[in-house]
């Protein structure tokens, strides 16, 4: 275990002198030298909240993992402590396609002069993304950790926990990354809820009569509402992989079908329409697994917006019952409703102690 426990200190090292080539350098000499014209006020697009990131790796988390080679239980804590910190890195990866996109138009030009005046073997690109393999790497190392610990039969209970917070951050970042590749959505991304789940699937549209040859889709669950996506990658002549929106299915239209021919079968979402039609979303996925979480997380939403409503018009009646039921859902389906909520209702959520969203 002291073997991996170096691996993470001298990878951690590694990583903050990348950051410091960063922060020391790009940002350092694009302060005080001239910057292009059209790139003015760019800077925040292009290095997000590196700064921070730098600043509490080198002057904080590096020194905390050096002192876990004398106490290697302290490790799991480390981790588990610093979820909330951790964060950090959610922002950094929500803001790295726009990042991306700015990078890539000055990379042979701005980018290239400053790499050579500052006498580094990387490109500036080649150093943004290392934030986002350190995250991803912290719960390799952990499970490395962890295979010691479960062979020398120790307690593992608290290093578990440690591996599951880093799986879960990661997985935040990337979900966010992917949010911010979806190109065409008119709506406001933000406004959607939760991002719940996010998977490539097989989709047959069916509108009535017409059916819709299969094609590969990206789709996005969030609390309010169903996004459909096209994959675009470099082979079409994308610099950056990303999404192309297609359709979208509000949470009040939405129904599901679970699949009834077994666990490998795809299941079907439905999409009502104002005049009454229903147009059918088939999706396939690459495993059963995948297909079962989706029709889970859709199952829940749906209860919810259920119980939302017979709260709503169990209060309308004067059942002062209806709270309970109000205050487990509203939170998720308030704000798709706020529109059309009259001043009264919410008077009456008021009257129930209800915090109304703002």
């Amino acid at each position: 275990h002291r073997y991996v426990l170096k691996e993470l200190i001298e990878t951690e090292k590694h990583y903050v002198a990348d950051l410091g080539l960063i922060v020391e350098g790009y940002m350092g000499t694009m302060t005080s030298k001239s910057v292009p014209e059209d790139m003015k006020g760019k800077d925040k697009i292009v290095f997000g909240n590196i700064h921070q990131i730098f600043d509490w790796h080198k002057d904080y988390f590096l020194g905390e993992l050096e002192k876990c080679l004398a106490e290697p239980e302290r490790l799991a804590q480390l981790f588990i402590k610093h979820e909330r910190r951790l964060h950090m890195y959610v922002v950094y990866c929500q803001n790295k396609p726009k990042s991306e996109h700015i990078v890539s138009e000055y990379i042979e030009t701005y980018f290239e002069e400053l790499r050579q005046q500052l006498g580094h073997r990387l490109q500036l690109n080649d150093l943004l993304i290392k934030p986002v393999q350190r995250i991803m790497k912290y719960q390799l190392l952990l499970k490395d950790f962890l295979k010691y610990y479960t062979k020398a039969g120790m307690d593992t209970e608290e290093l578990e926990k440690a591996v599951e917070v880093m799986c879960f951050v990661p997985k935040r970042c990337n979900d966010m990354m992917n949010v911010g590749r979806l190109q065409g959505f008119e709506g406001k991304i933000t406004a959607q809820g939760k991002l719940l789940q996010q998977d490539t699937f097989t989709v047959t549209e069916q509108d009535s009569s017409f059916l819709s040859r299969a094609k590969e889709r990206r789709v996005f669950l969030f609390e309010q509402m169903v996004i459909f996506s096209e994959p675009i990658d470099r082979k079409k002549g994308f610099s950056i992989p990303g999404y192309i929106f297609k359709n979208s299915i509000k949470v009040s239209c939405l129904g599901v079908e679970p699949s009834v021919d077994g666990d490998d079968a795809p299941f079907v979402l439905t999409s009502r329409n104002p005049d009454g039609s229903v147009v059918r979303f088939q999706l396939q996925a690459a495993s059963p697994d995948v297909c079962r979480a989706w029709v889970n997380d859709v199952v829940q939403i749906l209860e919810s917006q259920r119980n939302f409503l017979n709260g709503k018009s169990q209060l309308s009646s004067g059942d002062d019952t209806a709270s309970p039921l109000i205050h487990k859902s509203c939170s998720i389906l308030f704000s798709s409703y706020c529109q059309s909520t009259s001043i009264v209702s919410l008077t009456c959520f008021k009257l129930h102690g209800i915090r109304v969203p703002r």
